[in-house]
């Protein structure tokens, strides 16, 4: 998609929001959504013959997204200025806000009726309240008011003990509310004590989570610490890459990254990780001249940091430089072979290069490597098993091609979302949102067999077009009834739809028997329905199989877990982690196991 394809006044544009999809659009009618707000430039857009994309990415909006850009900056500054000022009229309201509910705490219980005679006027005093006695006769009720004496020494014996009750009486109250007074401030001590407690927690809670690649936990922790107080300047920093990377905060997280480089005494690791961390954020903007700016700061303090390297690569892929990008993703592989991103953009950059090569030979190393790869790790397999079948076309090997669609076939769907991904990288060149172009264009190039729509439906599942998949299935389905492969897609897609009893049946069909997918999610059916036995059963085969396999040591983990066997389980979990160490089920077990 380039701003010569573009036409202002064509209908062609569709954005996606969230997890809506709005449209189409005039050029002009996105870019007056975008600059009113109603979009945001995280959102993605497209046009018919294009593929999804971030507005930031996209050139024809560089000069609007520069003045959002402009103006959130300012907004940002505006914003911690008026942080600081309404943290302080904060402060001072909590403090009237006590006072006040102390004053109501001690407010003096009415004292009670007691029935006594009306205390005599003072001398100098007329009485000119009306009365009947006034009203009959004035003369007698002046007699009977100079009859009257108050000086008599039983009146002075009478006033004297209502003035000791009285006295006593106050004191009681002025005690009472003292214990109000020392009652409530204790209350409030205890209840500010436990929420001190609390805070403390979750920061705990959430640097810790941090350290074990628990990153959506460790965000969920410190959003709630956060909303109790502002944490101190160490932690923000701490956390600042997990708010780039999993809550695409780029710009509050590149703020305080910014903030701690001016710190004195910040170590050589401490300085690359912050350059990293902001570059990453740049790099989510779409600001690639910064992002590359700021990786060269890290190398310069870290030059063979491969966080730093693999950016810098990514950085060549998104601006279209796929030949260089191809060389620096290889050089990072050659020193580093067990990094799967590093192959994975090797691939991705070499499938484009591949366009406009006259030369494809390079593709043969590359089928070599991907090939090593997938025999070690599950991370990643499934998209790099689309590379494959994509590379074996380019070459032109049909028997390639064929191995690989069974192979693509026989792996679990949805499998990326089990595995962390580094904070120090922009890994999201990954998703499927990306990678769904070279599905649609090896299904048009291909023979369009059984298998291949299976492969297409799979592709359509991992983009959440449900429906799509669906009617390409039952397509498939049709042509093969009866073909393994296309069976177990269609108990992917069951399972997908949390239709597991209609999933379980088909994967109790004979055909399946030899498939390792089959195995798979039969087990994760098992879990998802609580059916220890069956689990047991299923897991212990994939094991025996193959000891190292990920999926069955959780299993098994999982097993022990609901057996109360906690040694067998941590054992379990132990050698998975050695095997996958970004194996997120295994993580948050063994998370659980430590914490109990």
């Amino acid at each position: 998609m380039t701003p010569q394809t573009a036409n202002p006044s064509e209908k062609n544009w569709l954005v996606k929001s969230s997890t809506r999809i709005l449209g189409p659009y005039t050029l002009d009618e996105v870019t007056a959504m975008l600059a009113s707000k109603q979009i945001s430039i995280i959102d993605e857009v497209r046009q018919p013959q294009g593929r999804w994309a971030y507005i930031r990415e996209s050139q024809l909006f560089m000069d609007i997204v520069k003045n959002i850009r402009e103006e959130q900056d300012s907004s940002s500054e505006n914003t911690m200025t008026q942080s600081i000022a309404q943290h302080t009229v904060t402060n001072v309201t909590k403090t009237d806000t006590v006072t006040l509910t102390m004053s109501d705490d001690l407010t003096p219980t009415p004292v009670p009726h007691i029935d006594m005679p009306p205390p005599p006027p003072e001398v100098g005093f007329k009485d000119v309240t009306p009365s009947v006695e006034r009203a009959t006769s004035r003369s007698l009720a002046t007699d009977n008011t100079a009859a009257k004496s108050y000086g008599s020494a039983g009146d002075n014996r009478l006033q004297g003990k209502l003035k000791k009750q009285s006295n006593t009486l106050r004191w009681g109250l002025i005690g009472a509310a003292a214990v109000v007074a020392v009652g409530a401030v204790l209350t409030l001590t205890l209840k500010d004590h436990k929420k001190s407690a609390g805070y403390e927690e979750l920061l705990n809670q959430a640097v810790r989570y941090k350290s074990l690649g628990l990153y959506e936990k460790s965000l969920a922790a410190y959003k709630k610490a956060a909303a109790m107080k502002e944490p101190d300047a160490d932690t923000q920093t701490q956390m600042a890459p997990v708010l780039i990377s999993e809550d695409r905060q780029s710009l509050q997280g590149r703020r305080i990254l910014e903030r701690s480089l001016m710190q004195e005494g910040r170590s050589r690791e401490d300085l690359v990780d912050a350059y990293l961390g902001i570059s990453v954020s740049y790099m989510m903007d779409g600001d690639l001249k910064e992002a590359e700016d700021t990786l060269q700061k890290a190398i310069g303090h870290e030059p063979s940091n491969i966080a730093a390297l693999l950016n810098l690569a990514i950085v060549q892929m998104k601006k279209g430089n796929y030949a260089e990008a191809m060389r620096e993703f290889e050089g990072v592989y050659r020193k580093n072979p067990n990094s799967v991103l590093a192959l994975f953009g090797r691939a991705m950059s070499a499938m484009e290069y591949s366009k406009t090569a006259p030369d494809r030979s390079f593709l043969k190393s590359l089928i070599t490597d991907i090939k090593a790869t997938l025999s070690r790790t599950g991370y990643l397999r499934q998209e790099l098993n689309l590379f494959l079948v994509y590379a074996q076309n380019l070459v032109g090997d049909a028997d390639g091609v064929n191995q690989a669609v069974v192979q693509f076939l026989d792996t679990q769907a949805k499998m990326a979302e089990r595995y962390t991904h580094p904070l120090t990288v922009d890994w999201r060149f990954t998703q499927w949102d990306y990678l769904e172009k070279y599905c649609s264009e090896l299904f048009e190039k291909s023979v369009q067999t059984a298998e291949m729509k299976a492969l297409r439906a799979i592709c359509l599942m991992e983009v959440n077009r449900d429906s799509d998949a669906n009617k390409m299935l039952q397509e498939a389905l049709t042509e093969g009834p009866k073909d393994p492969y296309v069976l177990a897609a269609q108990a992917s897609y069951l399972n997908k739809a949390d239709r597991l009893p209609e999933a379980m049946a088909i994967l109790k069909m004979p055909e399946l028997t030899s498939l390792s997918v089959r195995n798979h999610l039969m087990g994760d059916i098992c879990i998802a329905t609580g059916d220890v036995a069956c689990a047991e059963k299923i897991f212990s085969q994939v094991y025996q199989n193959n000891r190292a396999d990920v999926q069955a040591l959780y299993g098994l983990a999982w097993i022990s877990m609901k057996k109360k066997d906690r040694p067998a389980a941590y054992e379990y979990v132990r050698t998975g982690l050695e095997s996958e160490a970004n194996y997120v089920p295994l993580l948050e077990l063994r998370d659980q196991l430590e914490s109990e």
